[in-house]
This record gives structure tokens, sequence and C-alpha cells, in this order.
């Protein structure tokens, strides 16, 4: 047990209620939660031994290390009603888990005294039950002595990977976590779309490409994207990309920008085939 920290969470919801599941599993101290959704608070709250409180400034009051897991146009207008009710003191910890945002909207917790910070789990969370997939994920911190200390002994208590994270590069940060898990799921809506033209069954549709996503991810786990990297584009097969343009111009035109421009990342990477098949390639994946 970490007697020398109690935690707060203020929105208890998808990464808010996964934090706090694991963060209790690991033996600390979980006192208070608040969250929109009060009845799934309140389930919560009754599992781990916490209280569920109708106010954040109730979990700033009861809480020494309060994590403020909002969407992140509620951090600053959060953090800032609770100074205006005098929530916040002197040598507290106040954090976000935002990927985007810096400490700078914790502003009004560092004019009172509290040490601020941002702890964020490189991992799609959704509620207490997927707490586990905490384990073996990467976390950003961004805080300075000694909260970052106990952020990355909160980290690695829960199985997760801490690194320290430049706030000079947040933005950059950001985008490639967007670009691998927000728009691996767009880039999958898009295969379920070709799909639809077959005819297949619903359930063969929404799942027959789920095998191949964790194959590709599983070739990550073991090797670098130039040598993961499967497919026509790798193996130099400019035959069949021109038969996936021309079935893409007859039957899905508003993916064919995505293709070519994907097509040509792809063909950055394959380094191996003979520079005539890199020519026709790169011909056929020219937009113009």
């Amino acid at each position: 047990m970490h007697n020398a920290i109690t935690i707060g969470i203020i929105g208890a919801g998808r990464a808010g209620g996964a934090l706090a599941a694991a963060f209790a599993a690991a033996g600390y101290r979980v006192v208070a939660l608040s969250s929109r959704a009060s009845d799934g608070a309140r389930a919560l709250a009754q599992r781990i031994g916490a209280t569920a409180v109708d106010a954040p400034v109730h979990v700033a009051r009861a809480a020494s290390l309060v994590f403020l897991a909002t969407p992140d146009a509620a951090i600053t207008p959060v953090c800032r009603a609770i100074a205006e009710m005098d929530g916040w003191r002197a040598g507290q910890y106040a954090v976000h888990c935002s990927g985007a945002l810096g400490r700078e909207a914790l502003v009004d917790a560092a004019e009172a005294g509290v040490l601020t910070g941002g702890f964020h789990p490189l991992q799609t969370l959704a509620g207490p039950e997927t707490a586990a997939r905490l384990r073996g994920s990467y976390v950003a911190i961004d805080a300075d002595p000694p909260l970052a200390a106990v952020l990355r002994a909160l980290a690695r208590a829960i199985g997760a990977i801490p690194f320290d994270l430049d706030a000079r590069h947040r933005a950059l940060y950001h985008a490639a976590a967007v670009m691998v898990a927000n728009y691996t799921v767009a880039l999958y809506a898009c295969g379920m779309q070709l799909l639809e033209h077959l005819g297949l069954p619903d359930e063969v549709q929404a799942r027959a490409l789920l095998p191949l996503l964790r194959g590709a991810v599983e070739s990550l786990e073991r090797a670098a994207p130039a040598e993961a990297l499967t497919g026509p584009i790798a193996r130099g097969d400019d035959v069949t990309v021109e038969r996936h343009i021309a079935a893409l111009e007859a039957q899905a035109p508003q993916l064919l920008p995505i293709y070519r421009e994907l097509g040509r990342v792809a063909l950055s990477l394959a380094r191996t085939i003979p520079e005539h098949r890199k020519q026709a390639l790169t011909a056929l994946l020219d937009d113009c």
C-alpha cells in the first residue's frame, strides 16, 4: 500500500475509470471519484473502496494527487472552477491526462501552489474493464521534480513504461498517437467500405480484416516498418497496384487519394525492389 499518496480522479470515464481501477489494483489509495456519468462512478467507487462525489472540487479537497481525466476542452475550466472555490492547496499535485495539452492547462492550480504535470497513456482506454491494457503500454510524463518521480513510480506500479516528454514537442507527439490509433481505425473503416462491394455478409465485412490487422501489429512488434512491410508495393508488383487503382476508380473513387498517399509512404519503405519497378510504381501512385 502506498500510504503517502491519496488519489482523486475527476472524469472517471474511459481513461479515468481505467486509471482508477489500475491504481487501486496496484495498491494505491484512490479516495474520490467524480464523473458526469455518476452511476458508473458510484459503481467503480464501490468496487475500489473510493467515494463518488458530485463535484470536482470535492475530489480536489479529498486527495493529495488529483487526476483531471476530463475531455481536453474541460480541463482548464474545471481546474479554474476548483481554484475559484479554494479547492487547491499548496504542495498538492494536479495532473491531466491529455496528450495534446501542456501544463499551461493547469495554470490556475499552479497559481495556488500546486505542482502540475501530465500523465498520458499511449493506449486506447474504455473504462475500468480496459485497465489491463495499461500493462506494457508507454506513458508520457511531463512534470518537474518531485512530481515527475511520483508519476514514473505510478506508471511502473500499473505495469506501464514511463518516458519523459519535452513539452516543446507535444503537438508532434500527439499527432503520432492520433495517426497510429485514430487513423488506423479510420483506415479499417475504409477497408470495410471496399468489402461492401463484394456482397459479403455483414459479419464478414466487419471482422474479416481484423486478423490481418493483428498480424501487421505482430510483425511490427518484431521488426521495423521497412522489414514488416508486405504486399504488392514491398514486392515491386506494379501490375497488381495498377489493378487496384482501376478498381478504386470504378467503384470507390473517394478512397483513391488515400490509397495513393499511403502507397507513396509504403514505397519509401520498400528499399530492395529494382529501380525500374520503383519508377513504375511512382508513376502509378502519382495523383494527377
